[in-house]
């Protein structure tokens, strides 16, 4: 069972990005956070939402430039969520009561600049980064709306809500003060070093994995590649297209617990689900009309579902892989593929297929793998391990299930 989605509004980041200073400025917030979820008799999604002051005025050049500061910002929030999750023993991708689903947009947003105006709201806009107007405009009904305590939290709660009420009807959820932490956050003072060379915009991008019961790793994953998508500055007949190779069920057959696999279609209605939740911003529900479309046939690929966004233009496609390199060496007009350090060589392998039917290289992406930090307390990194590990969450609803024909 679960109730309407809650969200938390941080302050901007700081300064310097790294695990010890998010962790000084956000795990107070999220810690009080979480606990509150935890005692719900539901589980919660969770929409965090993360102002970034300094992208701004880049919104309107290559994504590419804007990915490795981006993810960073997002390796490092979604890393310092499970962390605390874990400390705290909340599952986070179950449907259990108190469980708590997070997923993490970036905003564009800067509390010294006037408010925006409601003709600042864009119907076609797409995230994972999005405008306040926007969000307000289109995210108004929650549970529990979480405000940290300080001035920039307040700026953006007080933002955020005089935007939302402009529309009726009205900014529904109860507003719940969360402790703050501290930082130092994010001044303009001069403008941002930008790339030397070149900087190509992704309007077909590929990501691809197994997906199985789907964790933050897996989610910052697919943000990232979201990340890449270069939005069309009006609306657009042709649709970007966030490419996500989804291994099939017959290679998974080997996989450890492999009873506890969510089959292709679990997975692949997870994986539209996140994406849907992170990238569709729309005024109402009939306006968020999505497109689908199956593809059984014989096809190089397998099957395939497609989920076409029709307000911001953009199609998921969810790809059945059926070997190492799935859409990619049979779509040319891929261009990115977002990799992590340990499937890095996974993407020079398909790089050097391409290059043998003469197609151009695919541009490669890498995020960061979370892990536990070095001075988590080794039970605790465990327990972080087994949030970002769908082997291990298998294991768990194994010996779920084992402790519980056993009494």
């Amino acid at each position: 069972m679960s109730t309407a989605p809650s969200v938390l509004l941080l302050p901007p980041p700081p300064t310097i990005v790294n695990a010890a200073s998010l962790s000084a400025a956000y795990k107070p917030a999220i810690s009080s956070t979480v606990s509150t979820l935890k005692s719900l008799p539901t589980s919660t999604v969770l929409q965090v939402v993360l102002p970034c002051p300094g992208l701004h005025s880049r919104l309107q050049r290559p994504r590419a430039e804007l990915y490795d500061e981006a993810q960073t910002l997002l390796a490092g929030l979604y890393r310092l969520i499970c962390a605390v999750c874990a400390i705290l023993e909340v599952e986070v991708e179950s449907k259990s009561p108190g469980a708590v689903d997070a997923r993490v947009i970036l905003l564009d947003y800067n509390g010294k600049l006037p408010l925006p105006s409601e003709d600042d709201f864009d119907s076609h806009a797409g995230g994972p980064i999005i405008s306040l107007a926007t969000f307000a405009m289109t995210r108004r009904r929650w549970n529990l709306i979480f405000s940290v305590d300080g001035e920039e939290g307040q700026k953006i709660l007080a933002d955020y809500t005089s935007l939302a009420n402009r529309k009726m009807p009205p900014l529904t959820g109860h507003v719940c003060p969360v402790t703050g932490g501290v930082s130092i956050v994010q001044r303009i003072s001069e403008a941002p070093r930008l790339p030397s060379g070149i900087v190509s915009s992704h309007n077909v991008v590929a990501v691809g994995g197994t997906f199985d019961h789907l964790h933050a790793g897996h989610k910052l994953l697919l943000t990232a590649t979201a990340l890449l998508l270069q939005p069309s500055p009006k609306p657009s007949t042709t649709p970007q297209r966030l490419i996500v190779g989804i291994t099939g069920d017959a290679l998974l057959k080997n996989k450890k617990y492999a009873e506890y696999l969510g089959t292709w279609k679990q997975r692949q209605e997870q994986v539209v689900d996140f994406l849907v939740s992170i990238l569709s911003f729309t005024h109402s529900a009939s306006e968020d009309s999505i497109k689908t479309e199956y593809v059984d046939e014989p096809v190089p690929n397998g099957r395939a579902i497609l989920s076409t966004l029709q307000t911001c233009s953009i199609r998921i496609e969810c790809v059945e892989i059926q070997d190492p390199f799935g859409p990619t060496i049979t779509d040319e007009a891929i261009t990115a593929l977002v990799v992590s350090g340990e499937t890095r060589s996974g993407g020079q392998a398909v790089n050097d297929k391409r290059t043998e039917k003469g197609w151009k290289s695919l541009e490669m992406f890498e995020v960061v793998v979370l892990d536990a930090d070095e001075d988590d307390e080794k039970s605790k990194a465990d327990d972080f391990g087994s949030k970002i590990s769908s082997t291990a969450i298998r294991k768990r609803l194994a010996e779920d299930s084992h402790n519980s024909i056993a009494t």
